[in-house]
């Protein structure tokens, strides 16, 4: 069977990153063709593509723009199925496949509500529109969780029928470059792994932040990601001199040689689908905030897990009390964590399989 699946490129996220390894898997055990389509031939990940898999670049510097470039490989190159993720790359894919009567199986990993509500850009609302429209036409649509499932039958038209609930893969001690971290003994490591965006609720975390720098200097916030809001942290290493005490790695593909380091991690967004970041956190056993919304994690986490805190979103002071019950020993690092068994092999079959029935 041909696959083919279709990125913008493969820069730094969750979505990509997931994809990938799905296409690792089945280029590197079946004996299924596979081949990745890129509007761009960029990004962090292109050095862990498998050499099975076959890279074909549109040249291309927007997801629209991709659309005439995408249309014209596949009706030359025709695969069997197409696996597509992310808003943009869904739409396109299943213009395509209309077209072209390819198969499209897309992947969904935003609450789709909550996303249209935070979207200022002309052509962002133009998506969400699109998407409630076209989304029917999908083969199939892999939901990252319940929550993204309901939101998808409450927001689109797809039918139910078509929507396959596959927790993502959670993967560790996997850094494409490990490296040996020894952290400050005397220090208190927090750590952040995401976008720096409004979704990831950057305002708020800043606020902590802020409030650290001014009252304990043994207290050190590492932040893994990039984003239109990292300006926000930038801008108190500044005010407060503290770059010590605010490291911003950007991002870095040895976070995981850093995560088992921390001594606390911080996840508090305003709405997720699944939030890969948290899973690989709580299986490296470390104490964790997490925000109390509906999300992938949440269905996985359980409130009752020892060292795991969920809080409101804005709980700012509720955020600061924990942290300070951690600093002083209040609240200690309890060991015997039952960790979360999703293999990345056992996803990618879920994923095949769909493409195959």
């Amino acid at each position: 069977m041909k696959i083919a699946a279709y990125l913008y490129n493969l820069s730094g996220g969750g979505a990509e990153k997931i994809m990938l390894n799905f296409l690792n898997y089945v280029a590197e055990n079946t004996e299924h063709n596979v081949t990745l389509i890129l509007s761009k031939k960029e990004g962090q990940y292109l050095p862990i593509v498998s050499a099975r898999v076959k890279i074909f670049s549109l040249n291309k510097s927007g997801s629209f723009s991709s659309l005439p470039a995408l249309h014209s490989y596949l009706k030359n190159h025709p695969p069997d199925v197409l696996y597509s993720t992310l808003t943009n790359g869904n739409i396109l894919s299943i213009l395509v496949g209309q077209l072209l009567n390819i198969k499209v199986i897309i992947r969904e990993a935003n609450t789709m509500n909550e996303f249209s509500k935070s979207e200022k850009k002309i052509v962002d609302k133009v998506s969400m529109k699109l998407i409630q429209y076209l989304y029917k036409y999908a083969y199939k649509c892999i939901a990252i969780s319940e929550i993204v499932k309901k939101d998808l039958l409450k927001f689109t038209n797809i039918p139910e029928q078509k929507i396959e609930v596959i927790h993502n893969p959670i993967i560790v001690n996997t850094d494409i470059e490990k490296t040996d971290v020894e952290l400050a003994k005397d220090k208190f490591h927090i750590c952040f792994v995401g976008r720096l965006s409004a979704q990831k609720n950057i305002k708020t975390i800043a606020l902590l932040v802020e409030h650290f720098a001014k009252t304990n200097a043994n207290i050190v916030f590492h932040f893994f990601g990039e984003g239109e809001e990292k300006y926000l942290l930038e801008e108190i290493v500044v005010k407060y001199n503290c770059s010590e005490n605010i490291i911003l790695h950007g991002f870095n593909l040895s976070f995981y040689s850093y995560l088992t380091n921390m001594d606390l991690f911080i996840h508090i967004p305003l709405w997720e689908g699944f939030g890969n970041s948290v899973l690989e956190a709580f299986n490296s056993g470390i104490p964790m905030i997490l925000s109390n919304v509906e999300s992938g994690y949440a269905e996985l986490i359980k409130s009752d897990h020892s060292n795991v805190h969920y809080v409101e979103p804005m709980a700012k002071e509720k955020v600061i009390a924990i942290i300070n019950d951690y600093v002083t020993g209040k609240n200690q690092r309890l060991s015997g964590r039952i960790l979360i068994d999703r293999p990345n092999d056992v996803v990618s079959q879920c994923y095949l399989s769909l493409a195959l029935n």
